[in-house]
């Protein structure tokens, strides 16, 4: 039988440690999040909803189409012999 190994992690004698910034928890820190000076996620999440809700309407404008579909109710498709009824 084939042995197939597609990600393989070797962890012998690793060490890990929470030495990042912000990470530990010690009283002795501020966190003062007015010097960060970047707009908040929110306000980026919001803004793209934004744009991909005014890029659809767009788009639908765009395209021509009324909103009506192609198919006509109660027809039959030569193709694939399929008839749509109301």
């Amino acid at each position: 039988m084939v042995d197939i190994t597609i990600f393989e992690l070797h962890l012998d004698g690793s060490e890990f440690t929470a030495n990042a910034p912000g990470v530990g928890g010690s009283d002795d820190t501020e966190s003062d999040d007015s010097d960060s000076g970047g707009a908040p996620l929110g306000l980026f999440a919001v803004l793209g909803l934004g744009v991909l809700v005014v890029a659809a309407v767009a788009a639908k404008r765009l395209s021509g189409g009324d909103g009506a579909s192609d198919i006509e109710v109660g027809s039959r498709d030569e193709a694939t012999g399929i008839e749509t009824e109301a």
